[in-house]
């Protein structure tokens, strides 16, 4: 009888390790997401907050936790782009567009011309510019 139980249990084992899933299929991972619209003011003065708008879009509903990210390229060059979680059960996503907006405060600590660059995976890089002054004297 032992060895009925012993030969039944390799069998039982390999027949739960392969069962068929037919038609599951999961897909997760991040990557980035398109930058929709971006606000840069045209000037600034020295020392001011600057807010700057952000719009990232994703294009269905298998988007979820967009994030943004404003990187320092060089002294006068920002790149802004944004990254979400892609999560999908064979493929089948809501049609929606899914948006997230951010407002980035940049304080210039010189005068001059700075450049935002809005990246997006599938459209040519926007470019925004912002000049910053000197305060007018009273």
């Amino acid at each position: 009888m032992k060895k009925v139980i012993l030969l039944f249990i390799p069998l039982i084992a390999l027949s739960l390790t392969s069962c068929n899933l037919d038609g599951e299929n999961y897909v997760r991972y991040y990557d980035f997401v398109s930058i929709q619209e971006t606000n840069v003011p045209a000037h600034a003065v020295l020392g001011d907050t600057v807010s700057i708008f952000s719009r990232a879009a994703a294009p269905n509903g298998c988007w979820s936790e967009l994030q943004f990210q404003m990187l320092e390229y060089n002294d006068s060059v920002f790149l802004i782009r944004a990254t979400g979680l892609y999560e999908s059960y064979e493929g089948i996503c809501p049609e929606i567009l899914v948006t997230k907006d951010s407002i980035f405060g940049f304080i210039p600590d010189t005068t001059g011309t700075f450049v935002f660059i809005s990246q997006s995976p599938y459209r040519a890089d926007r470019f925004d510019t912002l000049v910053v002054t000197l305060p007018l004297l009273p």
